[in-house]
């Protein structure tokens, strides 16, 4: 598998996908020990950690996307990984729970920051009609960083603690702001773009309003006046800044992207594989440790076989959507995923099954490399040159409500069925997957053609 590297700045940005995918892996093996030392045992404080990175990510984004498409890609991403690493060094060095949720604030506005900037790069970099193929190797590196951050983890909490995460991700943020280092200027910049500050502090506090209930669901409940509360205000905002943003050009909600079809469906698709790639990390590694009686060692590495199985196909999966669209590539993945999701949930019991788990991560680790890489690419596809970063940035925004939103489905979920016991309440969790898939499928299915849009 031949990767092209065009200059500094562009490997730059494939080492942040890596990052971001060592993160996001690494996050939920650390959540244990995190909760049994630092937060003294506190699950719902602990649970901060890993909510306030899915809340400033949601909320960010879209700012994000908007400095990246008025200043350039290239200044913002150096801006991300700088405040990315200033997060990550706080992070390491925390010396209490609430300073640590602090530290991955800090880290989120980076990886925020970072994203969309990169991606936008990226595709600047590329020729024309490679660009599913060139995200693609942003996903590679992803899954990669996935892969590399389970392994160790899994293999050094007990020596080094949570902590050791961290302090892994200061030297590879370190190669990045290297790489950065008399990097030829490479960015486009649209100085015509206004951003006005009281609408990008209104779309945060929407944001914020609207992820806060639903990454809290499983403490406050989905009736609660606090959740009712939050979602009203979310809608209110949200809602005003919509409409104003069709006569309004400096809005940060870029929605007449969303006119287009195919941005529109990316969108939807986004939303249920957001939730359904989050909750098939949640779900399956709380039944093989709770019902199957896993160690964390023995559950990481089973469960990189998902990252794994995306990093080795996603470039693969990018040339076939360049060459015979979208709909060719997501539709057998996505199918695959409800097959073998759904005979898992089927057969999967309270004896031990390696082989079922085994082939199912293999269906969800193609149906990730066919689906998750090509949203992005769909979406940039038909965004114009200016609106390139703020595209991508919507899109991202969505997955991140989504996963919020599968991460608080799982755990209703087992809340809800605990009465019937741990393997029904834990398989019940699981069929969020299948059914979260076939939504998928019939919003594929409505794609314009089969052609790359």
């Amino acid at each position: 598998m031949k990767i092209r590297i065009t200059n500094n700045i562009t490997l730059a940005t494939l080492i942040a996908g890596f990052i971001a995918g060592w993160d996001a892996s690494g996050s939920f093996f650390i959540f244990p020990d995190i909760r049994d030392t630092l937060a003294s045992g506190d699950a719902i404080s602990a649970s901060w950690v890993l909510s306030m990175t899915n809340i400033v990510g949601a909320a960010l984004l879209l700012q994000s996307g908007r400095l990246s498409d008025k200043y350039g890609p290239g200044p913002i991403f150096r801006l991300g990984i700088y405040t990315f690493l200033t997060g990550t060094v706080l992070s390491a060095l925390a010396p209490s729970i609430w300073i640590l949720v602090g530290a991955r604030s800090v880290t989120a506005a980076g990886q925020a920051l970072m994203g969309p900037a990169g991606i936008a790069i990226l595709l600047q970099s590329t020729r024309p009609g490679t660009e599913a193929k060139t995200i693609g190797r942003w996903g590679l590196f992803t899954g990669v960083g996935g892969v590399v951050s389970s392994v160790l983890v899994s293999q050094l909490i007990d020596s080094y603690g949570w902590r050791g995460i961290f302090i892994l991700q200061i030297p590879i943020g370190l190669i990045v702001i290297a790489l950065l280092y008399k990097a030829p200027k490479f960015s486009y910049k649209d100085s015509s773009v206004v951003i006005v500050p009281i609408f990008s502090i209104l779309t945060t506090v929407g944001l914020v309003l609207l992820i806060l209930p639903i990454v809290k669901i499983a403490t406050w409940g989905w009736l609660s006046t606090k959740t009712l509360l939050c979602f009203f205000f979310a809608l209110a905002i949200l809602t005003w800044l919509i409409k104003r943003s069709g006569s309004q050009p400096s809005s940060p909600i870029p929605t007449h992207l969303f006119h287009n079809r195919s941005f529109y469906l990316s969108g939807v698709i986004s939303l249920f594989a957001s939730i359904i790639f989050y909750s098939q990390w949640l779900a399956p590694l709380l039944f093989i440790t709770e019902v199957w009686g896993f160690g964390l060692v023995k559950a990481a590495l089973i469960l990189t076989i998902m990252p794994a199985t995306f990093s080795l196909l996603s470039v693969y999966m990018g040339k076939r959507v360049d060459k015979r669209g979208p709909k060719f590539v997501m539709i057998p993945g996505i199918s695959l995923y409800i097959l073998f999701f759904f005979n898992f949930w089927l057969f999967a019991g309270s004896d031990e099954s390696v082989f079922l788990l085994t082939v199912t991560l293999l269906a969800a680790g193609t149906a990730m490399a066919s689906v998750w890489p090509t949203l992005t690419a769909i979406a940039t596809s038909v965004a114009p040159a200016e609106d390139l970063s703020s595209g991508t940035a919507a899109i991202h925004t969505i997955q991140r409500i989504g996963g919020a939103l599968g991460v608080a489905l799982v755990l209703a979920v087992i809340s809800s069925t605990s009465s019937l016991g741990p393997v029904a309440s834990h398989k019940a969790s699981l069929l969020i997957m299948p059914i979260g898939a076939f939504v998928c499928l019939v919003a594929i299915l409505m794609l314009p053609s089969l052609k790359s849009d």
